[in-house]
């Protein structure tokens, strides 16, 4: 028997929400949270953010990330989400 584990790398299902929140880099992570910030953290936002930290801190168990990249996601895996705002 294979034991099935579930990825949280998947497609999104709210495709306007994941083109405001971007990991490429801390300024564009920083850049997301300020923007969604605007109008106030939905929990729906909190949670995508928070799924986004998370590919951050699964990406630095690859290997053959460059120093450059592993610093990236090192910042972003320790960056503050806002407490939701807007219900």
């Amino acid at each position: 028997m294979v034991k099935i584990t579930k990825s949280i790398f998947f497609p999104p299902k709210d495709k306007a929400l994941a083109r405001k929140i971007s990991i490429t880099s801390p300024a564009a992570f920083r850049r997301s949270i300020k923007e969604l910030k605007k109008d106030g953290i939905s929990l729906k936002e909190k949670r995508a953010l928070t799924l986004a930290r998370t590919r951050s801190v699964i990406q630095l168990k690859r290997k053959n990330l460059s120093m450059k990249e592993r610093k990236q996601f090192k910042i972003i895996s320790q960056m503050n989400i806002p407490k939701v705002s807007k219900k």
